[in-house]
């Protein structure tokens, strides 16, 4: 059995971890946590990932090109985003 949350962990409170245990009775279970990727970065991960299909599949024949500006707009969000207070 699985089951999958995705909030916030201000939300987090104990009714959460019985609900867990409830479902899982008696049971051995993993928990991952992982934080969810900000919209802007999964845009331009959708963008990545087309770019690249289209390149498998055209070649270098109607290859959708990213533009620098894509590039560096990408890296600063990286950049802030892992930055270290």
């Amino acid at each position: 059995m699985q089951a999958a949350y995705n909030l916030n962990s201000n939300e987090l409170n104990i009714n959460f971890l019985n609900s867990i245990k409830e479902m899982f009775q008696n049971k051995n279970i993993e928990i991952f946590i992982t934080d969810n990727l900000d919209e802007e970065y999964e845009r331009g991960q959708s963008i990545l990932y087309e770019t690249l299909n289209d390149y498998k599949e055209n070649g270098n024949n109607n290859f959708t090109v990213l533009s620098d500006e894509f590039w560096k707009d990408t890296e600063l969000r990286l950049i802030q985003r892992h930055k270290v207070s």
